[in-house]
């Protein structure tokens, strides 16, 4: 089924597995039975018409017609990489999916809201294809993802929460994107998107103006009754590279040992050595002592301005 033949009329969101080619589905129509306006878009694309950016332009200007673009845009892209139709280095990487993924990445936040929910529902390919171009379309995708994270399905709160720790700073969306993951990463009730936010808020905190929310979230979440959240949480913890969670390790690391957790107290030894800096596993008593040194040296050296 080629772009010429099968395309989308008006705004019907396009579902397919990337395994597989695309289903004939009843709302694709011929080129030849497309509205007017809707045919010329299309076979200006089509054509790489010489006055395509005008035409885009235009098109973008127009919510029905910008819509119906994206959705054939996104149809294309999927459809060729189902099919295996990537450009050969030969043509200068210029084939439709080189064309499709290039144009929607122009279109920008138009095209965020079509792939972001392909990205959500699609199969394990499509949500790797899109989340490639929103991730590069950066900040736009930021809205569509916290959209996306009260969804019921666990599967699409999990993307969303895992395509927020590709995506960049958001500046004044920030606050709103710390606090949705601290309420994922706390109440969400599939333990996998909980363990995805722990990863997640560590990343984005990592990158973040002020670290303390992550910290926060994080600390929380070592109590999970999920080993692998609690885990995920002590390892992003360490990653923050903030000695004040030293004591929030150890304490973890003290339930673990009276919880014969032994998997949760292998973590938060390597949790403590990475944060540390240091070699050579310490009991729960010794890396308090430690701590204890730690902070006098510091208060020492602050005081001093040394």
């Amino acid at each position: 089924m080629s772009p010429r033949t099968a395309l989308f009329l008006f705004a019907t969101l396009l579902v397919f597995s990337c395994t597989g080619a695309p289903p004939v589905r009843p709302d694709r129509v011929p080129l030849a039975e497309l509205p007017d306006s809707y045919r010329e878009l299309w076979t200006a694309w089509l054509e790489d018409a010489p006055d395509w950016g005008v035409r885009r332009a235009e098109c973008q200007n127009d919510l029905a017609a910008s819509t119906f673009l994206v959705e054939n845009l996104a149809a294309v892209f999927l459809g060729s990489y189902a099919r295996s139709e990537l450009a050969a280095h030969t043509s200068g990487g210029h084939g439709y999916f080189e064309r499709a993924r290039a144009e929607l990445l122009i279109m920008g936040g138009d095209a965020v809201p079509t792939l972001m929910e392909l990205h959500v529902i699609g199969d394990g390919a499509t949500a790797h294809l899109t989340a490639g171009v929103l991730t590069a379309i950066g900040i736009p995708s930021i809205t569509a993802c916290l959209e996306r994270m009260d969804r019921p399905e666990a599967q699409a709160r999990r993307r969303a929460v895992h395509l927020l720790g590709q995506l960049p700073y958001g500046r004044d969306l920030e606050p709103q994107v710390r606090t949705a993951l601290a309420i994922r990463l706390a109440e969400d009730e599939d333990w996998l998107v909980r363990k995805t936010a722990a990863v997640v808020v560590a990343q984005r905190g990592g990158r973040d103006t002020i670290l303390y929310p992550a910290r926060n979230a994080l600390t929380r979440a070592l109590s999970d009754p999920d080993q692998a959240v609690a885990s995920a949480a002590a390892t992003g913890l360490a990653s923050l590279d903030d000695p004040r969670a030293v004591p929030d390790l150890i304490s973890f690391l003290r339930r673990a040992e009276e919880g014969s957790a032994f998997a949760l107290y292998r973590v938060g030894q390597e949790a403590l050595q990475t944060l540390t800096g240091t070699t050579g596993r310490r009991s729960v008593r010794e890396w308090g002592e430690w701590y204890r040194t730690w902070d006098v040296v510091r208060k020492k050296t602050r005081d001093t301005g040394n």
